[in-house]
């Protein structure tokens, strides 16, 4: 099949809309929101939004998270790029408030990124409802919540913006040993279902909408994550058994996760929207370095 003059223009024509590589990467003069941004993951995205230029408003319900991430971003040059809001994801009041806020202490709201989340242990069949209510007003309305206000801004002022929502592999990846995720893996699914609806709707004003999920990572949310408070002292001790035998392959540099959500905030992203990508490794295709021998898992009865 011939080469013709106008598959050369056709060429030509991908030079002339190629925009400048580093474009590509940077979020300069963009203002983002960064829920759960004082800690862990949202930290490390909030971080990595600063230094792509970005303006960012990072929320928590914590004003140790504050006192200790605060400084951290100052002492990196970006004090006066980034500001603070306490904020309850939980109360949708609260988050209308954060999106006031965002907007009017940077002008505009560009990027929208949910990593506010928390999360327990317990057997699906001790599950107090007082855990259930607790993840699932966080994880999921929490995510729902902010969707909601930052795209009704996102419409009304005509941004084609970009929202990334945190998911989890733990509605594809059962874990630990013998489960114990139940309440927080239904409410991370949740959230791969909102992404891919919000998606749906949004589109038409050019705002993408997508999720990250990740495997294990090491955070202080992680380091300090525990059987529920509300079940027996014999069912907790039984989780940290459990926990104690429990293999996987390595824990993820949270970074190698917040890379990833920090390109969908770029133009890099541009061309996704509804999806959930996840970030563990191949751990969700069972694809790992090291597999735990089978005698270090308790022998039957």
């Amino acid at each position: 099949m011939a080469f013709t003059p106008d598959d050369k223009k056709m060429l030509e024509g991908y030079i002339q809309k190629a925009r400048p590589f580093a474009e590509m990467f940077s979020v300069k003069d963009k203002t983002a929101l960064v829920t759960g941004g004082t800690s862990g993951l949202g930290f490390d995205i909030a971080l990595r939004l600063l230094q792509g230029g970005a303006k960012v408003v990072v929320a928590s319900n914590s004003r140790i998270e504050e006192e200790a991430a605060m400084p951290l971003f100052a002492g990196q040059g970006f004090a006066d790029r980034v500001r603070f809001c306490f904020t309850d994801v939980r109360n949708e009041e609260e988050v209308k408030a954060l999106v006031d806020f965002t907007a009017e202490t940077f002008g505009s709201l560009d990027i929208f990124v949910n990593s506010a989340a928390i999360w327990n242990y317990a057997k699906i069949y001790d599950l107090p409802r007082q855990d259930l209510e607790l993840i699932f007003e966080t994880n999921v309305y929490g995510a729902f919540f902010g969707v909601k206000y930052v795209s009704k801004y996102m419409k009304e002022h005509g941004i084609e913006g970009k929202i990334v929502l945190i998911s989890s592999n733990s509605p594809i990846v059962p874990y630990p040993v013998f489960g114990g995720y139940p309440h927080y893996a239904s409410s991370k699914a949740a959230v791969m279902g909102l992404v891919t609806e919000a998606a749906k709707e949004l589109k038409r004003y050019g705002i993408m909408v997508n999720s990250v999920a990740p495997g294990g990572m090491v955070t202080p949310g992680a380091a300090g994550n525990l059987a529920s408070e509300f079940i027996t002292e014999e069912q907790q001790d039984e989780f940290y058994d459990e926990l104690m035998v429990w293999s996987v392959d390595g824990q993820l540099p949270v970074d190698q996760v917040g890379i990833i959500a920090y390109s969908l905030c770029t133009p890099m992203g541009d061309g996704i929207t509804g999806e959930t990508i996840v970030v563990d490794g191949g751990a969700s295709h069972n694809i790992v370095r090291y597999q735990p021998a089978i005698d270090a898992y308790p022998e039957e009865d």
